[in-house]
């Protein structure tokens, strides 16, 4: 039973799960290259939407029930960094709800186009304009109240929370300095007087584990400034009572798995996408792309005449068939407990609670 861990990365995943192990009293060390902040960081540029989001994974609903239940807890609480708001997919016909739609907190509804615009008006929800939807086809929607969480300020928090527990013995998530084996990282925990590991580097992971199997899909998205008052093409003078929706289109012709047409409110910022591409290692947001998320923003009701996007963003989320959130068996030896966490795809911000409790419970003996 590990009583004293090294969490290597500091991504959603990993702040999480460092912080599961504080509030279990065991004492943390925590390092990372770059800051959680960091614009590079996948979690940082996230859209911080609950939805289980192109993860293939069994386990996959588990973590993402106890990710619900706490960021319900916390919205419940007034947590300025989590808001519940109206979620459309938008859909060419009648699908099968998944699994997770039956969370009593969602509120999920399957509806027909006639009954979720009269759905929205009565209750003042924000969508794209009904003719254009019609026009191009869609028939049907899934409506649901998942939380979105402000990844910037909840990163950070939870960065300052690790900071100022008292079982933090060692926190650096600026060091500059990649490890490029799993046996650097041991070495570097028994340093520490570590006797456990929890590896959370993400796409680090295709190195430092040799493991092909995780790969980046790359996003793209644009960001708006969400209290512009010229910001939506349909906007009134009472807009200020209109609440807004995130929506998603994964359907032509608007959308598709490898170019979702999506828009997410976060914070102060409405973020605008974008690509689901695995394989992709382009840093930059191409022409042909920005063009497309310019579309996709007007298709959606932002005024992209009178509106410049205020900001870009290029990130990798690190795909797996499935994750790996499992004991290395081959690195638990000799007094070390090691315990991988990454891989999660689309499913970060989805899945983090679950995952750091889980991972916890492993490296800890805790089951």
């Amino acid at each position: 039973m590990a009583s004293k861990v090294l969490v290597v990365g500091s991504g959603v995943i990993g702040l999480r799960t460092a912080l599961e192990l504080l509030r279990r009293k065991v004492s943390v060390c925590l390092v990372s290259p770059k800051s959680p902040t960091h614009r590079a960081t996948t979690s940082m540029g996230a859209g911080g939407l609950w939805m289980p989001f192109h993860c293939d994974d069994t386990r996959v609903d588990g973590w993402a029930s106890s990710t619900l239940d706490e960021l319900a807890k916390q919205h419940a609480n007034s947590d300025r960094n989590v808001e519940v708001v109206p979620k459309v997919s938008f859909k060419r016909q009648l699908m099968k709800p998944p699994s997770w739609s039956e969370t009593s907190f969602l509120q999920f509804q399957q509806l027909d186009i006639d009954s979720l615009y009269k759905h929205a008006s009565r209750n003042n929800i924000r969508l794209p304009q009904r003719e254009i939807i019609e026009n191009a086809g869609y028939t049907h929607a899934w409506l649901f109240y998942p939380p979105i969480v402000d990844a910037p300020n909840t990163l950070n928090a939870m960065l300052q929370e690790i900071k100022m527990h008292e079982n933090a013995n060692f926190i650096n998530v600026e060091t500059s300095k990649y490890f490029k084996t799993m046996n650097e990282i041991v070495t570097e925990a028994r340093a520490l007087g570590c006797d456990g590991v929890v590896n959370c580097t993400g796409l680090g992971s295709r190195t430092l584990c040799l493991d092909n199997e995780v790969v980046g899909a790359r996003g793209v998205l644009l960001h708006y400034h969400r209290y512009h008052p010229s910001l939506w093409r349909e906007a009134s003078k009472d807009d200020t009572h209109w609440k807004d929706s995130a929506v998603t289109i994964e359907e032509e012709p608007f959308g598709s798995e490898t170019t979702p047409c999506y828009m997410i409110p976060r914070g102060d910022t409405i973020v605008v996408g974008g690509t689901y591409l695995v394989g992709d290692e382009e840093e930059n947001v191409r022409e042909s792309e920005r063009q497309m998320i310019l579309k996709n923003a007007h298709t959606l009701g932002i005024d992209t005449t009178n509106n410049e996007p205020v900001g870009e963003w290029v990130g990798f989320r690190p795909y797996r068939s499935s994750v790996r959130l499992e004991i290395d068996e081959d690195l638990t030896q000799s007094g070390m407990r090691v315990v991988h966490n990454y891989g999660f795809g689309g499913c970060g911000w989805t899945c983090y609670v679950g995952a750091a409790k889980e991972a916890t419970s492993l490296v800890t003996g805790a089951r």
